[in-house]
C-alpha cells in the first residue's frame, strides 16, 4: 500500500521479497547496511525514513536500529493483506474481495483438498481459493456448487 509523502511524492510499498530474516534486533544498521541485509536498494531504504521508519538522533551517517526495520517491513505487509469471507473470493484485476457472480462457483476436489473456482461478480475475471473439506459444507450453503472429483492414482 503506498503512501503520500508531504511533498506529495509516492513512495512505493516494501516488495515481498524484502527479507526479515538476519534483521538483529538491537544492532543499528547504516542505510548501505540495512538495504544489503534487506536485499533492496539503497534509495528504497531512504524511501523507507521519509515515510515512516524511524532514524537513531541525528547521527551521521543515519543510523536504523535492526527491530525498527523489522517492525516497519511488517506493518507495511500487514497493510497490503486483505481478508476475505469464506464465500469471497479475492480478485487479482479488482484488487479487492469480490463474491462470485450469480453465486455459483466450481469445486474440485482432489484428494483431502478442494479448490473453488468463480468469475467476480464485478470485473469477470477468473477468480479461486483454496478450502478445506470440512468447510465445504458451510460454502454449498451460501454458494451454487458445481462439485467433480478428481480420482488419484498412483
Amino acid at each position: 500500500m503506498a503512501c503520500i509523502l508531504p511533498d506529495g511524492r509516492g513512495v512505493a510499498p516494501v516488495p515481498k521479497q524484502a527479507r526479515l530474516s538476519g534483521i538483529k534486533s538491537l544492532r543499528c544498521y547504516t542505510k548501505a547496511e540495512a538495504a544489503a541485509l534487506v536485499g533492496v536498494s539503497t534509495r528504497t531504504i531512504g524511501n523507507w525514513t521519509r515515510d515512516g521508519l524511524p532514524l537513531l538522533d541525528a547521527t551521521y551517517p543515519p543510523l536504523i536500529r535492526g527491530d525498527d526495520l523489522r517492525d516497519y517491513i511488517t506493518a507495511q505487509r500487514a497493510d497490503r493483506k486483505v481478508k476475505t469471507d469464506l464465500c469471497e473470493f479475492y480478485c487479482l484485476r479488482c484488487r479487492k474481495g469480490r463474491a462470485p457472480a450469480a453465486e455459483m462457483a466450481d469445486c474440485k476436489v482432489e484428494g483431502k483438498k478442494a479448490m473453488l473456482t468463480a468469475l467476480c461478480s464485478v470485473c469477470e475475471g477468473v477468480v479461486c481459493k483454496p478450502i478445506s473439506l470440512a468447510r465445504l459444507t458451510e460454502v454449498r450453503a451460501k454458494l451454487d456448487l458445481t462439485i467433480t472429483r478428481v480420482e488419484v492414482t498412483l
